[in-house]
């Protein structure tokens, strides 16, 4: 049951066996690959678990506002004959718009993959595929909208990065701006980590962790997790050594502060690239190790790579 569409509805979306079939009938003897057809606002369903479910009221209320019938596409769909109900893989927020408009519609049209896998595993792969890749010139599908999606498909750095998120408890969010703490500063930022490796990534999180900067705000900043990730890469013989070192020194400050002291001492370079430095100059101070970069105005060069006698 799509719990939006009960709160704008005042109720649930049940489905109906004997009616889906019926509707279906003609275009299932004809062995139609797809079909096109009115379809009662009541058969239709999404899978949370690869579509978020969640729209924003600007969204909506953008959909509600500008509706027309003329120019509203068919939403897409695959049957599930077990349940008398069509799932959505586009259309989603048209569905739920088309409940709030002046004259709420009892049908709407939707292009019906009667194709799609029988099997209920494969059946919601394909869904998965289909929403997640669905056409891009309608509406950009941001990476966190296709999370779940790309779970099904077993990406690896996406069951990577819902591994690391039950173990450290983080979330993310769709929306940009200051990050509340344990939420991802960027959750594409995140990926990218998880990409480059379990080692990695899992090094990162467990220095945020033990530094208390999950509970932080800000503690998820990409330019915490870039320059953690820099510090992983540039130190290969002493990252246990360098982890203790940095999270001592991190639980004594915060983000922000971590940031203004970064730009104050490298003033002419992006923020994110300063903090990396500055990290760096962490581990000089604290940890005795050498610089592996300098400085030249705005360029940064590397130097020389960490000495292996530092293992």
């Amino acid at each position: 049951m799509c719990k939006k569409f009960k709160e704008v509805t005042g109720r649930e979306n049940k489905g109906n066996v004997g009616m889906l079939k019926g509707l279906l009938k003609d275009a299932v003897d004809r062995n139609a690959p797809n079909e096109v057809l009115s379809v009662p606002v009541d058969l239709l369903e999404i899978d949370p678990s690869y579509q978020i479910e969640a729209r924003t009221d600007r969204n909506l209320n953008y959909l509600v506002s500008n509706w027309d019938d003329n120019q509203c596409q068919p939403l897409q769909g695959v049957p599930h004959w077990e349940e008398g109900k069509i799932y959505l893989f586009d259309g989603y927020g048209r569905w739920i718009a088309s409940q709030m408009i002046v004259n709420p519609k009892d049908d709407l049209r939707v292009m019906v993959a009667l194709n799609a896998p029988q099997d209920p595993t494969e059946r919601r792969i394909y869904e998965a595929k289909m929403y997640a890749f669905q056409n891009k010139f309608v509406a950009k599908m941001t990476a966190p909208q296709t999370h779940g999606a790309r779970l099904i498909m077993h990406d690896k750095a996406t069951e990577i990065l819902e591994q690391l998120k039950g173990k450290y408890g983080f979330e993310f969010v769709q929306s940009s701006g200051k990050r509340g703490a344990s939420v991802l500063g960027s959750y594409t930022e995140a990926l990218d980590l998880c990409k480059k490796g379990e080692n990695v990534a899992d090094y990162v999180f467990d220095i945020c962790k033990r530094a208390g900067f999950d509970r932080k705000a800000n503690g998820y900043s990409t330019y915490v997790m870039r320059a953690l990730r820099d510090v992983y890469k540039l130190y290969p013989y002493t990252r246990t050594e360098n982890a203790e070192v940095l999270v001592k020194y991190l639980r004594g400050i915060d983000p922000l502060f971590l940031k203004a002291n970064a730009v104050t001492k490298y003033p002419l370079l992006d923020f994110k690239i300063a903090t990396s430095l500055f990290m760096e100059d962490i581990l000089v101070e604290k940890a005795k190790r050498k610089h592996v970069r300098k400085t030249e105005g705005k360029h940064v060069f590397m130097i020389q790579p960490e000495p292996v006698q530092a293992k």
